[in-house]
This record gives C-alpha cells, sequence and structure tokens, in this order.
C-alpha cells in the first residue's frame, strides 16, 4: 500500500492512497467468503453459493463495503505512521474507475487537523484588571434583591381602581380584524400596570380602570411575530378587571436574616457580613476571569493562525447544548421556542473562533513551556472540585476514573497552569472601577 500525504492547508490534510491489486483481490475474496457463509439463496445449500452467483447479486454490495474496509485501514496507517491528529471525520473520495478486477485501488482521503502553532511574543503580555472591591453599596443591592425575590402578591385592601404599578388580575378576548385566534382568550391572567412589552404582560392602559370595568386595548403584532398570521397586524383585546394585587416584600430585619436559614446567620448583621463573603467570592471569580479573557486576547492579538473548521461548529454545538440545559432547568423546551437556530449559531461563531483559537494557543504554550500536569495536582483539584460542591470525595472519585473524564480534568488544570504562567509574566495594571 503506498501513502502519500499531502498539506493543501494548515488545518487541512490529504492523503493520497494505492492499493495494491493483490491486496484488492484479497479483500474481495474474504468479502466474498464472509457473504457465502451468511447469505441463503434459493437453490443451494449455506456455504455452497458459487462466487458467480454471489457477484451477480451482491456485487455492488460487496465492492462498496471492500471499498469502506481498504479506506479505513488506509488511512488508520496513515495517522500512525505520519502522526496525522484528526479532528474530524475523513472525507473519501475514490478515483475512477473505482474498484476493478486486478487493478490497483487509488483514493485519497481529505481530513481536517490542528494547525502547527507556534507561539511568540506571550510573555509581557499588557493586561488591565479591575481589581476586588466589594462595597457598602453591593452589600445593599444584594440585600434588596433578596428581600424582592421573597415579596408575594397581596389582595390590595382599601380601593378597587386600578393604579400604575398594581398586578391586576384580568379576563381578555383578543380579535384581529373582527374574528378570533388562537391564544388570543384567556381568563385570571396576573399582568403589570406599567410602562413594558405587551407580550410579556405589561398593560399600562388599565390605570384607572374599576375592578369588575372592562376596557378595550389595541396593539399592534411585530412584524416578526412568531404567529406568521399575526404580523404586522393590530390585535384588539377586550379586557375585563378581576382584581388587583400589589407585592409586599418580608421586613429588613433579624426574623428575615434568621428565616433564609444559612449556615451561622443569627441575625440581620450576619446576613450582611455572609452575603459580603458571596460577593467577595464572586468578585474573585470575576477578576480571575476578566484576568485570564485579557491573557487570552492578548496574547492572540501577537499569534495569528487558522483554526478547523470543524472545531469551530462543535464549539458552536456545545454552547447551543448549554444553553438548551439551561432551559431545561426551568421547565422549557428549547426545541419549541420556535428560535431561527442558524441564525443562533451565526451570532455564536465569533466567541466560538476566540474560544478555539484561545484553546489551542494555550495549548501550544504549554508544549513550548513544558507544563503539564502531576497527579499531585490532578488530585488537589479532585479535592476542591469535592469540597467546592459539598460532595464526599468518595463518591466524586468513581465519577472521574473513566480516561475520557480524566483526561477533561487534566487538561482544564493544563489551561489554568498555563494562564497562570501568562499572568506571571504579563504586565498587568489595574483599570478604573466601573461605574
Amino acid at each position: 500500500m503506498k501513502i502519500q500525504v499531502e498539506a493543501v492547508s494548515p488545518v487541512e490534510k490529504k492523503v493520497v492512497v494505492e492499493v495494491d491489486a493483490e491486496r484488492v483481490a484479497r479483500e474481495l475474496d474474504k468479502a466474498y467468503e464472509s457473504l457465502g457463509r451468511r447469505v441463503k439463496l434459493k437453490g443451494f445449500r449455506p456455504g455452497k453459493a458459487p462466487r458467480q452467483v454471489l457477484e451477480k447479486n451482491f456485487k455492488d454490495e460487496v465492492e462498496r463495503d471492500v471499498v469502506n474496509r481498504l479506506v479505513d485501514l488506509a488511512f488508520g496507517e496513515a495517522v500512525q505512521d505520519h502522526g496525522i491528529e484528526p479532528v474530524a471525520p475523513p472525507r473519501a473520495d475514490v478515483a475512477e474507475p473505482g474498484l476493478q478486477p486486478l487493478q490497483p485501488l487509488r483514493f485519497s482521503v481529505r481530513v481536517e487537523v490542528k494547525p502547527a502553532v507556534q507561539p511568540k511574543d506571550y510573555k509581557a503580555l499588557e493586561v488591565a484588571r479591575r481589581p476586588v472591591a466589594v462595597t457598602d453599596e453591593m452589600v445593599e443591592q444584594e440585600l434588596k434583591a433578596l428581600q424582592d425575590s421573597l415579596a408575594r402578591l397581596q389582595p390590595v385592601e382599601g380601593r378597587d381602581v386600578a393604579a400604575s404599578g398594581d398586578y391586576a388580575v384580568i379576563d381578555h378576548v383578543g380579535t384581529v380584524e373582527g374574528e378570533p385566534f388562537e391564544g388570543g382568550k384567556a381568563e385570571g391572567v396576573t399582568v403589570r400596570l406599567e410602562e413594558g412589552d405587551f407580550f410579556a404582560g405589561f398593560f399600562p392602559q388599565l390605570a384607572g380602570l374599576k375592578v369588575g370595568e372592562s376596557r378595550d386595548v389595541e396593539h399592534l403584532f411585530p412584524a416578526d411575530f412568531r404567529v406568521e398570521a399575526l404580523r404586522g397586524k393590530t390585535g384588539k383585546f377586550a379586557v375585563t378587571l378581576r382584581g388587583l394585587q400589589a407585592r409586599h416584600a418580608p421586613a429588613l430585619d433579624d426574623a428575615f436574616a434568621k428565616e433564609l436559614g444559612a449556615p451561622g446567620v443569627e441575625d440581620l448583621a450576619g446576613l450582611k457580613a455572609d452575603l459580603r463573603k458571596r460577593i467577595e467570592a464572586r468578585e474573585k471569580q470575576r477578576e480571575k476571569g476578566e484576568l485570564h479573557d485579557g491573557l487570552v486576547k492578548a496574547a492572540l492579538a501577537r499569534n495569528d493562525f487558522e483554526v478547523p473548521p470543524s472545531l469551530v461548529e462543535r464549539a458552536i454545538d456545545t454552547m447551543l447544548e448549554g444553553a438548551a440545559q439551561r432551559f431545561a432547568r426551568q421547565g422549557l423546551d428549547m426545541r419549541q421556542m420556535e428560535l431561527d437556530i442558524a441564525r443562533l449559531r451565526g451570532d455564536l461563531r465569533e466567541q466560538a473562533l476566540l474560544q478555539v483559537r484561545g484553546a489551542l494557543l494555550l495549548e501550544a504554550v504549554a508544549d513550548a513551556e513544558k507544563i503539564e500536569p502531576t497527579d499531585a495536582d490532578l488530585e488537589a483539584e479532585i479535592g476542591r472540585i469535592a469540597e467546592e460542591n459539598h460532595i464526599p470525595l468518595e463518591k466524586l472519585r468513581p465519577q472521574l476514573r473513566g480516561a475520557e473524564s480524566r483526561a477533561a480534568l487534566r487538561n482544564r488544570i493544563r489551561e489554568d497552569q498555563v494562564l497562570a504562567f501568562l499572568a506571571t509574566h504579563a504586565k498587568i495594571s489595574d483599570a478604573a472601577p466601573e461605574k
């Protein structure tokens, strides 16, 4: 078998193969022998059908299988002998006239590979960071957000006329051009009497309406509305006010703090101290993430290289899978949200490209600097994950025992070590705090 490897581009190789006629004949013989043992043909006992009969009935199928097998074998040998690291399934092209008796088989295989990145100028990178600075105002905002999250709607007492800011319970019947439409009728819906997105439940037009009274509300359906038949048309909604509600938040006192049940928190002062610690931990992660992003972008600005398209597509797939999982945790099915996936993939492409280029560059720096996690590093990271997620170490270890899981963990540690190396050698200045 003759194998020749050509570089089509920094991220694609072409493997040109010629399989000698003798090997082709052997593979065909094996294929027909195997087929003869399996196939049942009328007039012949199992395994006794002549080769000519098998060729007459199964020639195309056998030759297709033999070509696929030879392509796989040749590509496997090329990968091993020439150090090719595929990042996507290969694409084979069989030369004309294809598989012929007593003739060599010629074909080529094109495959995407990682680029050979030679990192340069990755020391003395200039980056700015926003240092951790937890203020009393940040603590108060967090406390207020916590208070708001625990607020509950309660019936309005002492008045029956809707006012701006109220939550109203309504019934509505919607029509377009005098005809009802699907989804236009509802009962017992809670809406907000403030300016905002009509389709998100904001009805400022109901202010001044008395409980039990009705009012017509008109709204123009946008040109890109999810229901095509309603796009650009005006909907008329007959709205009846059934009740008024207002949000009531719990008082910020020691009882509020204790009821939250946070470990060690007994009063409001303790709650504020706990929130400060949480904000500080979050800010440290923010600072670390922003610094790492800055280091990668600064290094990439000094290192330009091509990346395999398949890795970018795979990164986009991962992002979409993550989004689907987040929606699922909220009880939403992304497949039923009528999203323009093609447009969404386009929007994510630049971010995915940056992610892939960054990972390849960090890998190249690790190789250049001979940065490699030790077994002790791996064990320390497993211990940190167990502690951070409150998982007993003996339960976490079996989950990371597989080769793929440990390789992923090792790669993540290696990337963190490279980023720490870049930070050590970088020129880091403090940016002005955001207002």
